[in-house]
C-alpha cells in the first residue's frame, strides 16, 4: 500500500468521524506496513491495527480507545499521552516504546513485550499484563492499582514510586535488589510464588 493509498484511507476516515458511513469509511490498518507513520494528535478510537508493521509509528496524544493492537509490531513507537483505555495489545511489541502518561485503564497487554519501554506515569489501572516482559521498563510513578502483573517478568525495571496497590503479582520474576520497592503487605501475599533473581 502506497503513501497516496494510506492518506486516502485517513482522509476517509476523518470524514466518518465527522458525518458517518454515508461520506466516509472507517480506516483498516490491518496488517499493514507502516513504520515511521505520523498518527498524533488524531482519533482512531475502536480501530483495526493488530498485526501491523509500526515501527517508530508516532502515536502521541491519539484518541485509541479500544484500538486493536493485537501482535501489532510498535518498537519505538512514540505513544505519550496516548488514550489506550480498553485497548487490546495481546502479544504487541512494545520494545523501547514511549508511553508517557499514556492512558491503558483496562486495556489488555497479556504476553506484551515491553522491555526497556518508558513508562513513566503510565497509567495500568485494571490493566492485564499477565505474562508481560517488563525487563528494563521504567515504571516510576506509574499506576498498577488492580493491574494483573501474573507471570510478569520485572528483572532490572525501575520501580521507584511505582503504585502496587491492589495489585495481582502471583509469580513474577524480579530481582532481589527491587524486592523493596514491592510493599510489604504484597510481598507477604505473594512472596512465595515469585521467582526471584540474583
Amino acid at each position: 500500500m502506497n503513501n497516496e493509498h494510506i492518506d486516502k484511507m485517513i482522509e476517509a476516515h476523518e470524514l466518518w468521524l465527522n458525518y458517518g458511513s454515508d461520506v466516509g469509511k472507517k480506516a483498516n490498518f490491518h496488517g499493514l506496513k507502516l513504520p515511521n507513520i505520523d498518527l498524533r494528535d488524531s482519533d482512531f478510537q475502536g480501530v483495526d491495527f493488530s498485526e501491523a508493521e509500526l515501527v517508530s509509528a508516532n502515536f502521541s496524544r491519539t484518541i485509541l480507545q479500544k484500538a486493536n493492537f493485537q501482535m501489532a509490531k510498535l518498537k519505538e513507537a512514540n505513544m505519550e499521552r496516548a488514550s489506550l483505555k480498553d485497548a487490546r495489545l495481546h502479544r504487541a511489541d512494545l520494545r523501547s516504546a514511549n508511553l508517557w502518561y499514556a492512558n491503558l485503564k483496562q486495556a489488555d497487554l497479556t504476553e506484551a513485550d515491553l522491555e526497556n519501554a518508558s513508562l513513566q506515569c503510565t497509567d495500568f489501572e485494571n490493566a492485564v499484563l499477565t505474562g508481560a516482559n517488563l525487563i528494563k521498563a521504567n515504571l516510576m510513578d506509574a499506576n498498577l492499582v488492580g493491574a494483573n502483573l501474573e507471570k510478569v517478568n520485572l528483572c532490572s525495571a525501575v520501580l521507584d514510586k511505582t503504585n502496587f496497590s491492589e495489585t495481582k503479582l502471583t509469580g513474577i520474576i524480579i530481582g532481589v535488589s527491587n524486592l523493596s520497592k514491592i510493599p510489604s503487605f504484597l510481598v507477604e501475599q505473594y512472596g512465595k510464588t515469585f521467582w526471584i533473581i540474583e
